[in-house]
């Protein structure tokens, strides 16, 4: 296919539909990223398993791992956002970087990573909902009907102008943060910051918890020494899901190559920081592992009580009601994040023509949006008729269908596609560097990092499918052994596409994940 254009230019093209140039600044793109990643959710849902089923009292040196291999993917990753201006995000870089064939494969297993992990969010809400709704009015709502709810209200938002959606995600953004910070800032001055002691490697923390037992928590910062490492660096990854999608938001970024890797940039050190302090503050709270364990098997109780006893029961209670808000936010992000992909996949003729549609007053992907709404609402109407916590066997109405179910399948599934997405990211920047710039080869942004980020992303994949195919994760839920399998698939189903779009309409092959809103790239491939 020599000849090929490298990058097509459409900022100029009246014959192709457009976001909204110019609408979002560096604020909204970084209220995307840090929403999509749901602090609040991250916390209140990951950090209890993540303690009782793995790390324990090392569960903060899990956020810390991930922290350092996420940083290094992102100094290659902004590399090659400032060369593609694309809403594609790793369907874009990937076509460009390795070629059309993968970049179709990406393009699928992206937009259906953000669809999954909507419908696990729906699943999140609901079971966060129902809890609260139950502890603080005594009504029990059936999950189904919350999720429902929460499915039409990010529907509606997402219809309109990003900007409505964007100042959405800011306030609940906001708010989720102020919330764990309080609950923080208490546990720090009343408890585990009397005494502290360490050196680089080790800090010690030694209060007392709530419970009235000793606290120290050395071991936090030392390794992965209680329980499985594996799921304790599982459930860190996952907890920073969302922050890769600062480049879908490129064609409405204003100064999208100064803007998408600095908002790349603040979300994954700020949310590193956030989550480890947060971490080791709840890990204080409890005491030592076992305790930790018990709490870990309280689930959400894990965080009420320890801000009850510490911040008080309004903030405990506030904190209930927040994790919802903050739940629908994250499911309204990735929400957008998969509409992006649907509308680029729609535009440039791999999928249906109608999707790549903008709204004539808010320029929204709004059939694409609706598209989206559409798939999440299957997912959940499937697992409510099929689903259940003991592998679909049985019926379960109540949250831990929800929780154990819905939220934990779609989101390792998600969590899985994204981390394969990245590796391939990661192998594709120097070899387009290498192509298209070789004079912009740089020995550690275009080489030394993206390697590096590429071996340890594949440990992580690694430590997911050895887990899933005989650890902890499968005595949960009956689905999770096929994610692997699962994502085979797509990637198949995406070359053997393009490989027929290749033969049968080269017009459409030259345009796959190639659209960018600048010509950064002139050239041929």
């Amino acid at each position: 296919m020599a000849g090929l254009q490298e990058s097509i230019d459409i900022s100029q093209r009246d014959d192709v539909d457009k976001l909204k140039a110019n609408a979002v600044g560096l604020g909204g793109v970084l209220f995307a990223c840090l929403a999509g990643a749901a602090p609040i959710t991250a916390m209140l849902g990951n950090v209890p398993y993540g303690v009782a089923a793995g790390n324990g009292a090392g569960m903060s040196s899990a956020f810390i791992f991930a922290t350092v291999v996420l940083t290094i993917f992102s100094v290659g990753y902004v590399a090659m956002a400032r060369k593609v201006t694309a809403v594609g995000g790793f369907y874009a870089f990937i076509s460009h970087g390795l070629s059309r064939v993968l970049g179709v494969a990406s393009g699928l297993v992206g937009a259906i990573a953000y669809m999954s992990i909507e419908a696990a969010l729906i699943g999140g809400v609901a079971f966060f909902a129902q809890q609260t709704i139950s502890d603080r009015l005594g009504v029990v709502i059936p999950w189904p009907i919350l999720a429902f709810a929460a499915l039409v209200l990010i529907a509606a938002l997402s219809y309109f102008d990003v900007d409505l959606s964007l100042k959405v995600l800011g306030v609940a953004l906001a708010l989720e943060v102020g919330v764990l910070l309080v609950m923080d800032l208490a546990i720090l001055l009343q408890g585990a910051g009397k005494d502290f002691t360490g050196a680089a490697s080790e800090i010690a923390v030694v209060g007392t918890g709530f419970n009235g037992e000793a606290v120290n928590i050395s071991s936090a910062f030392k390794g992965f020494n209680g329980g499985s490492a594996a799921l304790g660096i599982f459930m860190a990854f996952w907890s920073w899901v969302g922050f890769e999608a600062a480049p879908n938001y490129a064609e409405e970024s204003r100064d999208p190559v100064r803007n998408v890797p600095r908002a790349t940039y603040i979300s994954v050190v700020a949310l590193g920081v956030f989550y480890t302090f947060t971490s080791w503050m709840i890990i204080s709270a409890w005491g030592n592992d076992e305790t930790l364990a018990a709490g870990g098997g309280a689930g959400l109780n894990m965080f009420y009580d320890a801000t009850t006893a510490y911040a008080g029961s309004f903030i405990s209670k506030l904190m209930g009601w927040l994790v919802i808000t903050g739940s629908i936010a994250c499911g309204m992000a990735f929400h957008n994040a998969a509409t992006r992909y649907w509308y680029a996949m729609g535009r440039e003729g791999l999928l249906p023509k109608q999707l790549g549609k903008t709204h004539p007053v808010h320029k929204s992907a709004y059939v694409a949006s609706l598209f989206q709404s559409g798939l999440a609402l299957i997912i959940v109407i499937v697992y409510i008729i099929f689903g259940g916590v003991d592998g679909g066997t049985t019926q379960d109405w109540t949250m831990n269908a929800a929780y154990l179910g819905l939220y934990t399948e779609g989101a390792v599934l998600a969590t899985y596609l994204l981390l394969i997405l990245q590796t391939f990211v990661s192998i594709s920047i120097p070899i387009y560097f290498r192509k298209h710039h070789p004079s912009e080869m740089h020995p550690w942004k275009t080489l030394a990092a993206p390697i590096i980020a590429t071996f340890a992303q594949l440990f992580v994949i690694f430590l997911l499918i050895k887990n899933l195919s005989g650890g902890k994760f499968d005595a949960q839920v009956g689905f999770l052994p096929w994610i692997p399998w699962v994502g085979l698939a797509i990637i198949a189903a995406g070359v053997l596409i393009a490989l027929g779009l290749r033969s049968s309409k080269p017009e459409v092959y030259e345009g796959l994940g190639r659209f960018v809103v600048s010509n950064n790239d002139a050239g041929v491939l």
